[in-house]
């Protein structure tokens, strides 16, 4: 009877646990602004690429990604809340298949993003993000 109490105990724990970091990702009312948009490079989309907004208040926001289709679109989103915190971020992109230890795509368009955008430490670009951003084109030319 003390083993199913302990596992009964666990479990609400476990369930309070999770409520509570769905809460603290924004999962109700979450604070979060909408960012959709496209990437692209030199007018054409890239697909298949990691994008990054990383807050310049880590301590208090979390971290938004995507990843972009064949039309290079992409809906950011903090774990599965989608949306993108408020303030100013780093913005950066990385190969998802790179990432995962395969092999990166060769092509040139591919490449000069990667090289001048992928790396959160390198990458120019910044964003204010203050307000919902539906339809943004992230061009990394």
């Amino acid at each position: 009877m003390k083993t199913t109490d302990a596992r009964t105990v666990a479990l609400w724990m476990m369930t309070a646990a999770v409520a509570l970091m769905l809460t603290a990702c924004g999962r109700n009312d979450s604070g979060l602004y909408e960012v959709n948009g496209r990437l692209t490079h030199q007018g054409e989309p890239i697909h298949s690429m990691l994008i990054y907004f990383v807050p310049e208040d880590t301590a208090n926001h979390p971290e938004s990604y995507a990843i972009t289709d064949e039309q290079g679109r992409f809906e950011m989103k903090v774990v599965s809340t989608p949306g993108v915190a408020p303030g100013k971020h780093s913005v950066y992109v990385q190969d998802p298949k790179a990432v995962q230890g395969g092999k990166t795509s060769t092509a040139s368009s591919y490449q000069a993003v990667l090289k001048k955008y992928g790396s959160e430490e390198t990458s120019p670009l910044t964003m204010e993000v203050d307000q919902d951003l539906p339809d943004l084109e992230l061009k990394l030319d």
